[in-house]
């Protein structure tokens, strides 16, 4: 491969990158390189470890001209857009608007045919709804609250010395306390009185 298909085909990459939203393997493939998909994924992946790609990817993002601020403003009118404002007199999305949840509705499909055993028009509707979960789920990401809480010394040295008292009957609380206090950097009177 001479050094002009290289860069023909580096800069295809880069603008494939860009126009699929990302997708480093699907971007290999649009620009001319050959193999199946692990080779592609690998091409890629070393692709984006190249100085010169990383930085013309870096140099059109610029080029964009786009602000944090009209992305945030796009996505939340993303957000807020409710389908009552584009098809408000839909009887469904009317029902759903007056109270006051047509924001749920994530697609509405209406279809009209006509049915012979009937010798009538017939609508069906259609309607899909937001995922609940879905976006409580997404909520709980952004929020950080997807990650499990981590349990603190005080806590764990508890557990510990409750397993060691159960397991050594023994022994005196107070030696155990003081012990796992000094594991866990806990104060042995918290864990015996």
């Amino acid at each position: 491969m001479s050094e002009d298909d290289r860069t023909l085909k580096q800069s295809l990459f880069v603008e494939n990158y860009l126009s699929n939203g990302g997708n480093a393997t699907q971007a290999a493939a649009q620009a001319g390189y050959a193999g199946d998909n692990n080779t592609l994924r690998a091409i890629a992946s070393e692709n984006l470890t190249k100085p010169n790609i990383r930085g013309r990817i870096r140099e059109r993002v610029a080029e964009a001209k786009v602000e944090a601020d009209e992305v945030i403003g796009t996505l939340v009118s993303q957000m807020r857009a409710d389908i009552a404002e584009i098809l408000p007199d839909n009887p469904i999305v009317a029902a759903a608007s007056a109270r006051g949840v047509s924001h749920w509705i994530k697609k509405l499909t209406v279809k009209e045919y006509y049915d012979k055993s009937k010798d009538a028009v017939v609508t069906e509707t259609t309607v899909e709804l937001h995922s609940s979960q879905a976006a409580a789920k997404q909520l709980c990401t952004i929020m950080g609250l997807d990650v499990a809480p981590k349990k603190n010394n005080y806590d764990l040295a508890c557990a510990a010395y409750e397993r060691l008292l159960s397991g050594y009957p023994d022994i005196e609380k107070r030696v155990i306390a003081d012990r796992v206090g000094a594991v866990y950097g806990v104060d042995a009177r918290l864990l015996y009185e």
